[in-house]
């Protein structure tokens, strides 16, 4: 986002990535799309924005979920990027977590800090995971830590540095996932945490950068309405999600944000749709250049 635009003359940039391992429509890969459906792009548009939105496809024709995955990273990033050098603010909606390697990519070369809103890691690599599932590599990846062969095949791609890095709300992570942080020094904040000074304290330690707020709805506790297969107790509040986006804008500016991992099968009330567009109320009223 340019530093210099006006709130008056600034635009949201909806990126939809309507993807889950490789397969369109599919599970949490139906989420963007729905959630478009349901207004999120005119509620936007009431708040006073321009949105424009895009839908992104993968270049091959011939699905691979690892192939695939980082050929919607790639495009994302390009579409990143188009959003920034336009002055508007890119929100990805998508199926899967890896894409925040593209939106990471399209903020490059800024310096970039991660904010990783998520009841899972997302921190294994190819030798440590047990599930084979890549999307809870993303973060690793991000990282530097695997994938690089793929990674440095996606326009502008550098990992962030695990000093930039608050995993926040995560509950549910394998043995060696978190050696893996432990050793990384990612800085890891329970939901528990984010409700106290802990959030103002880790962020006060995050260095100057633009920030990118990964919210996978996941991350919410089961009681707000349940997100997608991967049900976790113990989870954060809607209330205790926005507060703390707005604690981040006013650490740091932020640059681009991404909902993720909605898949509305599950969502059988409807509740977690109504909190994913108060999510991106409060992504959207913090992002605003002030």
């Amino acid at each position: 986002m340019d530093p210099d635009a006006g709130a008056d003359d600034w635009g949201v940039h909806v990126i939809a990535v309507p993807f889950d391992t490789a397969r369109r429509g599919w599970r949490m890969g139906a989420g963007p799309e729905h959630l478009l459906s349901n207004g999120l792009a005119d509620r936007v548009r009431r708040q006073g924005h321009d949105v424009t939105v895009v839908i992104v496809e993968p270049m091959r024709s011939d699905p691979a979920e690892i192939a695939t995955a980082f050929d919607l990273m790639a495009r994302v990033a390009e579409h990143v990027r188009l959003a920034v050098d336009r002055g508007a603010f890119p929100l990805v909606l998508s199926g899967n977590c890896n894409t925040a390697i593209g939106t990471l990519s399209g903020l490059a070369p800024k310096d970039r800090a991660v904010l990783w809103f998520d009841a899972h890691g997302d921190a294994n690599t190819p030798d440590s995971t047990i599930t084979g599932f890549l999307d809870g590599t993303g973060l690793a990846a991000a990282l530097g830590w695997c994938w690089n062969g793929m990674t440095k095949q996606i326009p502008g791609f550098t990992p962030v540095e695990p000093d930039s890095v608050l995993l926040i709300g995560a509950r549910d992570l394998d043995a060696d996932e978190v050696s893996l942080l432990e050793r990384g020094r990612v800085c890891r904040l329970t939901p528990a945490d984010v409700d106290t000074s802990r959030l103002s304290t880790a962020l006060s330690a995050l260095p100057d950068a633009v920030a990118y707020v990964h919210c996978d709805l996941d991350v919410l506790d089961p009681s707000v309405g349940r997100a997608n297969p991967f049900l976790v107790p113990g989870g954060l509040s809607l209330l205790s999600l926005q507060n703390a986006i707005s604690a981040i804008s006013r650490r740091m500016p932020i640059g681009a944000a991404a909902v993720t991992a909605y898949a509305p099968e599950y969502d059988e009330d409807g509740r977690i749709c109504i909190a994913a567009l108060q999510i991106v109320d409060a992504i959207i009223a913090a992002a605003r250049p002030r």
